[in-house]
């Protein structure tokens, strides 16, 4: 009697336990997947293209569905948008928030007559390491891409390849120490509201030249922010920035450069001299 009840309890368990797995492949599968942009932009993009590349499948289980691989996936083979999440809505559907990237930035690929477009957009890898999205190749220094303005950044060259389209420049290697700086500059400037277009529509010109960073602006007015003192480059460049956005229309037709001098000032002169 007593073995009657347990093989009941363990018949029982394993029912409860297939019933479970049977619903569960029914009610929590792929029914419907949801691509929505996020974006003011037009940008145009095949839904069944993103879907086929992210690798999800209706009929999988929602449990089953690896986000970061997806994303990866999408972002390289779609280098203009940026996957701003993979959400399920349980029970069977999942939605794809896409972005689109900016592209601000021009830099020379090194050994070749070609130039790299970047996206001003920082984004974190699996190795939590900051990073630009190179979003196409041109064969044009141009300071125009897709009817669009961009930055061309002069006295630096990028030291990858032709087919780096989709790829990311990476700051954990000691070449980039300028680029690195440059994004801490970007987002200092961002506190400001100056991003993503707003940039090339402040500044026509960055160049790298003799350990600074000059960002010429729209009015001729030069922010240098140096890379060879203690100063953090996002120190001067809030010091220089604030400076710059109070100056008069007077003081701005007679400077030339805005810069940190040797005693932690701020100069507004019409030559650069870090002495004065």
């Amino acid at each position: 009697m007593f073995m009657n009840k347990r093989l009941i309890v363990i018949f029982a368990c394993i029912a409860v336990f297939v019933l479970t797995l049977v619903v569960g492949a029914v009610v929590f599968t792929v029914n419907d997947v949801d691509i929505l942009l996020q974006s003011e932009k037009n940008v145009q993009f095949n839904k069944a293209a993103i879907l086929e590349t992210s690798g999800i499948k209706k009929g999988q289980s929602v449990f089953t569905i690896d986000s970061a691989k997806a994303s990866a996936k999408i972002e390289k083979q779609f280098p203009e948008l940026i996957v701003v999440g993979i959400e399920r809505e349980f029970p069977n559907k999942v939605r794809i928030r896409l972005g689109a990237r900016t592209a601000i930035l021009k830099i020379k690929i090194a050994n070749s007559d070609k130039y790299a477009v970047l996206d001003y957009t920082i984004v974190e890898n699996e190795n939590k390491t900051d990073q630009y999205k190179i979003i196409d190749v041109v064969d044009t220094e141009s300071e125009v891409y897709n009817d669009s303005k961009v930055i061309l950044i002069s006295g630096y060259e990028f030291s990858g390849n032709e087919d780096c389209v989709g790829d990311f420049i990476n700051f954990a290697h000691d070449q980039v120490d300028s680029l690195k700086d440059l994004k801490d500059i970007l987002n200092s400037l961002n506190s400001y509201g100056v991003v993503n277009e707003r940039v090339p529509a402040t500044f026509e010109k960055i160049d790298i030249i003799d350990n600074t960073i000059r960002l010429k602006t729209v009015l001729g007015i030069t922010m240098v922010i140096r890379t060879d003192t203690n100063i953090g480059v996002k120190t001067q460049c809030e010091a220089i920035y604030n400076t710059f956005y109070g100056m008069s229309g007077e003081d701005r037709e007679l400077a030339n450069y805005l810069y940190m001098n040797n005693n932690g000032d701020i100069s507004n002169s019409s030559k650069l001299d870090f002495n004065i």
